[in-house]
């Protein structure tokens, strides 16, 4: 059985393939995130189905488990609080390294409870954020060229076939790390912009813009490389090769930066992601993510969940995908086809999956992860 590497960079943009050429040089096909961020794009992707995206984390049966199944070595690492075990990201994987240090269960949530409760008023979030914008820093997580060379080992090491999955950071705001990083101040002005609140947005000068943007596509050249680098190093004849992205971000359209959770925003800059399918040969030019379930498994031979909803993409494309953006209690969502896209905003979403029910809910996580996802930008943990 042939070995399978997933690579899934983080916020990579459709529209801006072209500055990863060796990603590019793949032939990426449209893909459709099936959330819109990390978490819930993360668990509709490992999942094959919506169920991960409604409860923002991997339900079973997941990627990792069904090849487990088959015989597979399953290896991951990721380093982001939002793959933190206490979402269930480690099932089905032999060895998982999250890099977090004091994440790995849910508990009690540590939450200021006053704190949420001021924060149900627009006035007072507007207030918060306008004086006080969050910024986002890598710092806390380990460099992607050590994330790769932790990879490399791991999977040189194993007995195959092997699973492989490895998800990067350094694509993430603020797009770099010391010199590399975008200025603190372009950050904060970025994150501030696009409210439709209360008190005047700041908005970012056109020199702001630009550098912002030529940041980004650094970053994701960087990003590149990298992937490469695992690609070329790696103990594999002939493996299977699918690289893609969580999600996008906005730069600057509809006056926004970046993607936040709590925005639940559905813009195509956030939901159309590359998706390179390298060793399989695929029969369409788009796709949802939640088809990289069924077409890796149909590939190696593996038995296709019956609760999985993607597609095997060596039969065809997926027409019409959904994308679920919960945050808290509430999720937008929009289902997209080649000539329009429906969205329907503010939803309670919930639904029967596999005789489960799958609904929109807080997550309540230990303290380290909550202040790892503020350490990134985010709000709380949604």
């Amino acid at each position: 059985m042939r070995d399978v590497v997933l690579v899934t960079a983080d916020s990579v943009r459709y529209d801006f393939a072209d500055d990863m050429p060796f990603v590019d040089s793949l032939d990426p096909i449209l893909g459709i995130t099936a959330g819109h961020y990390t978490r819930p794009s993360l668990g509709g992707l490992h999942s094959a189905r919506l169920g991960g995206s409604v409860r923002s984390k991997a339900v079973s049966p997941t990627i990792a488990e069904v090849l487990q199944d088959a015989g597979y070595t399953c290896l991951g690492a990721a380093a982001t609080a939002q793959a933190d075990p206490a979402f269930d990201f480690d099932g089905g994987f032999d060895q998982y390294e999250n890099f977090m240090d004091g994440g790995g269960n849910a508990v009690e949530n540590r939450r200021s409870s006053l704190r949420e409760y001021l924060g149900q008023f627009e006035i007072v979030r507007a207030v918060y954020h306008r004086f006080f914008p969050m910024e986002a820093v890598l710092s806390g997580l380990p460099p992607d060229d050590e994330v790769i060379d932790h990879a490399i080992e791991r999977f040189n090491d194993a007995e195959g076939p092997r699973f492989l999955w490895v998800h990067l950071m350094d694509s993430h705001r603020p797009y770099g790390r010391g010199d590399d990083a975008l200025p603190v101040e372009i950050d904060r002005k970025a994150e501030a912009s696009g409210r439709d609140s209360i008190l005047p947005d700041p908005e970012l000068t056109d020199e702001e813009h630009d550098e912002l943007v030529d940041t980004y596509r650094q970053a994701l050249g960087r990003t590149d490389e990298r992937i490469e680098r695992l690609t070329d190093e790696i103990d594999a004849e002939d493996p299977i090769l699918v690289v893609t992205s969580d999600h996008g971000d906005e730069l600057g359209e509809e006056e926004y930066y970046y993607h936040q959770g709590y925005r639940r925003r559905v813009p195509d800059p956030i939901v159309q992601v590359p998706l390179a399918i390298d060793g399989i040969d695929v029969a369409a030019d788009r796709a949802s993510l939640l088809d990289v379930g069924p077409t890796i498994a149909s590939a190696v031979g593996a038995e296709i969940p019956e609760v999985w909803r993607g597609t095997d993409l060596q039969e065809a494309g997926t027409e019409r995908a959904a994308t679920v953006a919960p945050w808290h209690d509430e999720a937008t969502v929009a289902l997209r086809d080649r000539e329009s896209t429906l969205v329907a905003a503010d939803a309670d979403v919930s639904f029967e999956e596999g005789g489960e029910e799958a609904a929109v809910g807080r997550a309540d996580v230990d303290e380290s992860v909550e202040q790892r996802l503020q350490e990134l930008g985010y709000k709380d943990a949604g």
